[in-house]
C-alpha cells in the first residue's frame, strides 16, 4: 500500500510539534506476521545488526572456493560489459535466500544466493539508493532510504513497492536504517526518526539541530538511538519517547573539511558502534593529513595514551558512556584512512566482538612499529575495554595481532591505505582498495599481543582486483596457489579480474569490505564487484550413491574413505639402469630426466626408492616409464649395516653399496641426502627392512 494520508499528517506534525514528540499507535492498522525465511546466519542490515558491531559468530571453514560474482568478471576475467560502481559504504546484505544490494541511480538488486543471478532490480520510490538496505524477516521485507529522504518498504521477494515514509529532505550520504523489534530508525537531514515497521506510521522524531551525517545505531540495555551530527556532536535519543538523553562533542575540533583545515574533522561516512556488554558508544572522525605524521613513532600503550591526552585534536576514535556520553578512557588508535596523497577518507569503523565468556573486544587496525615512516606502521589490532579482559592492561590499551608482513612485506597495506574490518568467529578480514585480507586468531593468550610477541594468526585467502601475473594462468576458479600479483605481492587466493589493470581507478568508491553470511564469504571491491565464496568441501553425494566421477572435471567423491594394500604414494619414472623394488635410486646427472641407482654413502642426489606395491600411483604412465618412484609411505627397502647396526628410528641415508640404504651417524652430513626412519632393526650384513620415507 502507499501511505499518503499518513505522510500529510507526518509532515505536518513535524512542522507543529517540537523535538521529541510521540505519536499514538494508529489503531486502524492490522498487522501480519509471517514465518521467517531467514536464518540466524543473516546479515540483515548494515554492519550486520542495530549496534553495528561488524562482528558475527557465523564462519564459512576453509578452505573455500569461487562461488559466484556479480557486477565484476566476465566468463574470461575481463571486465564485464555494463559493469558500473557502487556508492561509498554500500554492503550486500542477506535474507530469504537473497542477497541486496545499493546500487546508486541503478536503485537496488536482489541477487539469488545460490548462484548471484538478479532475481530483480527496482528503483524504489523513483530515487536513487546510496545506503544499504536492512530486511526484515518478521515482515519479509526491504526497507530502503533513498537519497530524496523516502524510507520505501518493498515486498523483499518481488520488490514491489509496499509502503513509503516521505520526509521532504535528501542527502547523497550513505544512511542505511537500522532495524529492532517493531521499529525502523533512519536519519534525513537534521532529524532522526523511528517508525512501526508494520505500519510505517511515525512514532517519534528528533531534531539535531545539524544535518545527520551517521546512521542510527540502538543500544537494546539503555533502549536508546546514537548518531553524530555534522557539527560533531553525539546525540543520545531515547526510544521511549524520542527525548534528548544527552549530546556530546567529545573532540575539540570543529565539523568541517578536515582537507580546509587542522581544526576540522567530519563524521560522515562513519557510524556509531555500539559495545552493549560494557555500556559504550564508539565513535570516529575523519582528521586531517598531518595528524598522520604527528603520532608518536611507539609501541608503548602508555605513551600512545599520554600522547593523546596531550594532544586531543589527535584523538580520531572516541568511548563514550551511553548513559551520560562521558569518556571513561582514551582509546589509543592513531589516525589513518583509506586513502592516499594528501587526503585520507574515513578510516575503518571499530568491530566489536563479544567473547562466549561475554567479554567484549574491539578489531581495528591500529599503529605502531614504524618501519621507514609513519605511513608504514598500521596493524591488524585488538583494545580492550576494561582491566579484567587481559590481565596486565587498562581500557584503551591495543594488543599487536600477527600480520605476516602487513605493511612490509606479505600485504602492504599502509597508514593511509587504512582497510575496513569484519570479524566473523576468530577470523579477522580487511577490505583494502586492491585487495581483502583474512587471518584466523590462534593464539591470543595474556603473554602475546606486544608488538615483540604478537597474537598469533594463521593467513587464509587473499583476494585481489586483478591478477598481474601471467605464471598463474586464468582459471574458471579464479584462485592462485603461488600468490597473488597486483600493483603489489599478496599470498595465496582469489582474484576477480585477470590482467586488467588498476579497475579500481575507473570505478572507485573509496570502500571495499567483507560480510559472511548463510555459508558464504562476500567481498565488495572499491571498483563495485560483488565475489561470493564457500566452503569447497566437497558436495554431499546424492541419496544412496557411494561413489562418483565428474564427467566434466574428472574430479572423484566418495562417500568413504580410499583404502589399498600398499601404504605408499608412488609415481612413475624413467631409469637409465636396470632398477628392481627396494632399490634406493638417485638422480642421473649424465641424463637429464632419469634415474639411477645411488652411487655412494651421503649422495646429494637420492631421492627415494623403487616402489613394491604402491597404494595410490600418481601421474600417467609412458612407454618408458615403467618403474614407480615411491614418494612418501612405508616401503621395504634394501639395507645394509656398513654403517653400523640399524636401529629401530634410525635416519637412513645411501650407502656405498649401490641401491642400497645405512644408517645415517651424522646428521649434518646426511641433509639433503635423508631417506627416511628405520621400521625395523638390521643387526648386521644386507637385508630388506620396512621404512617410513622422509623427504
Amino acid at each position: 500500500m502507499r501511505i499518503t494520508l499518513g505522510v500529510v499528517l507526518a509532515l505536518a506534525l513535524i512542522l507543529t510539534l517540537g523535538s521529541g514528540q510521540s505519536l499514538p499507535e494508529p489503531s486502524t492498522f492490522v498487522s501480519a506476521h509471517f514465518t521467517t525465511l531467514s536464518s540466524s546466519n543473516d546479515w540483515t542490515q548494515h554492519a550486520h545488526n542495530a549496534q553495528r558491531t561488524s562482528y558475527t559468530s557465523h564462519v564459512v571453514p576453509l578452505p573455500w572456493r569461487w562461488k559466484w560474482a556479480w557486477n565484476g568478471p566476465d566468463a574470461n576475467g575481463a571486465v564485464s560489459a555494463g559493469k558500473f560502481g557502487l556508492p561509498r559504504n554500500s554492503q550486500p546484505i542477506t535474507g530469504g535466500g537473497r542477497v541486496y544490494i545499493a546500487a546508486g541511480s541503478r536503485g537496488v538488486f536482489a541477487l539469488n544466493n545460490a548462484d548471484g543471478s538478479v532475481v530483480w532490480n527496482s528503483m524504489p520510490c523513483n530515487a536513487p539508493v546510496n545506503s544499504t538496505p536492512a530486511y526484515d524477516p518478521d515482515t519479509q521485507s526491504l526497507f530502503v532510504v533513498t537519497t530524496t529522504g523516502t524510507l520505501c518498504k518493498l515486498n523483499a521477494a518481488t520488490g514491489q513497492l509496499q509502503a513509503q515514509f516521505v520526509t521532504g529532505f535528501s542527502s547523497d550520504l550513505p544512511l542505511p536504517p537500522a532495524i529492532w523489534n517493531d521499529r525502523v530508525f533512519f536519519a534525513m537531514g537534521n532529524l532522526v526518526y523511528a517508525l512501526n515497521k508494520y505500519s510505517m506510521q511515525l512514532i517519534w522524531y528528533y531534531n539535531a539541530a545539524s544535518p545527520v551525517h551517521t546512521p542510527p545505531a540502538y543500544s537494546p540495555s539503555r533502549n536508546r538511538v546514537i548518531v553524530v551530527s555534522e557539527d560533531l556532536y553525539v546525540h543520545a535519543i531515547n526510544n521511549a519517547d524520542g527525548l534528548q538523553a544527552w549530546r556530546v562533542k567529545p573532540t575539540p575540533r570543529t565539523g568541517g573539511n578536515p582537507g580546509d583545515s587542522t581544526d576540522f574533522a567530519e563524521a560522515m561516512y562513519g557510524w556509531p558502534v555500539i559495545a552493549e556488554e560494557h555500556g559504550y558508544v564508539l565513535v570516529r572522525y575523519r582528521l586531517d593529513w598531518g595528524a598522520i605524521w604527528r603520532y608518536p613513532q611507539t609501541t608503548d600503550n602508555a605513551v600512545i595514551r599520554s600522547y593523546l591526552a596531550a594532544n586531543p585534536s589527535d584523538q580520531c576514535v572516541f568511548v563514550l558512556d551511553l548513559d551520560d556520553g562521558s569518556v571513561p578512557f582514551i582509546a589509543n588508535i592513531g589516525h589513518g584512512g583509506f586513502a592516499d596523497g594528501g587526503y585520507v577518507p574515513m578510516g575503518p569503523q571499530m568491530v566489536v566482538k563479544r567473547l562466549p565468556d561475554g567479554k567484549e573486544l574491539v578489531y581495528t587496525v591500529i599503529r605502531g612499529g614504524h618501519v621507514n615512516d609513519n605511513r608504514w606502521d598500521s596493524h591488524p589490532g585488538e583494545m580492550v575495554l576494561d582491566s579484567t579482559t587481559v590481565p596486565g592492561l587498562q581500557a584503551g590499551d591495543v594488543r599487536w595481532i600477527d600480520s605476516h608482513n602487513f605493511t612490509n612485506g606479505t600485504i602492504f597495506f599502509p597508514t593511509d591505505e587504512q582497510p575496513h574490518v569484519t570479524v566473523s568467529g576468530d577470523y579477522v578480514l580487511f577490505g583494502h582498495w586492491e585487495a581483502g585480507a583474512a587471518y584466523r586468531i590462534l593464539d591470543r593468550s595474556p603473554s602475546r599481543g606486544t608488538f615483540a610477541n604478537p597474537i598469533t594468526t594463521e593467513l587464509a585467502p587473499a583476494i585481489v582486483v586483478s591478477q598481474e601475473d601471467p605464471s598463474c594462468p586464468f582459471s574458471s576458479s579464479h584462485y592462485c596457489s603461488d600468490g597473488l600479483s597486483g600493483s603489489r605481492e599478496y599470498p595465496p587466493g582469489f582474484y576477480i579480474y585477470y590482467r586488467q589493470g588498476a579497475v579500481y581507478d575507473a570505478y572507485w568508491s573509496e570502500y571495499a569490505s567483507w560480510v559472511v553470511a548463510n555459508n558464504t564469504v562476500y567481498f565488495v571491491s572499491t571498483d563495485g564487484a560483488i565475489v561470493a565464496l564457500e566452503s569447497s568441501n566437497p558436495p554431499p553425494l546424492p541419496s544412496g550413491m557411494i561413489f562418483r566421477v565428474d564427467r566434466a572435471t574428472g574430479n572423484v567423491y566418495t562417500a568413504g574413505s580410499f583404502s589399498s594394500s600398499g601404504a605408499d604414494l608412488a609415481e612413475y619414472i624413467s631409469v637409465s639402469e636396470p632398477v628392481e623394488p627396494g632399490d634406493v635410486v638417485e638422480l642421473d646427472p649424465h641424463n637429464p630426466k632419469t634415474y639411477r641407482k645411488s652411487r655412494g654413502p651421503y649422495s646429494p642426489l637420492v631421492v627415494g626408492v623403487i616402489a613394491t606395491a604402491p597404494g595410490m600411483v600418481l601421474g600417467a604412465q609412458k612407454p618408458d616409464s615403467r618403474h614407480v618412484l615411491a614418494l612418501l609411505g612405508i616401503v621395504p627397502v634394501k639395507a645394509t649395516a656398513e654403517n653400523g647396526p640399524i636401529h629401530t628410528g634410525d635416519l637412513l641415508t645411501s650407502a656405498a653399496i649401490p641401491g642400497y640404504a645405512m644408517r645415517c651417524d651424522n646428521p649434518h652430513q646426511c641433509e639433503g641426502a635423508t631417506i627416511g626412519k628405520a621400521l625395523d632393526p638390521l643387526p648386521q650384513g644386507t637385508g630388506i627392512i620396512r621404512v617410513l620415507l622422509m623427504r
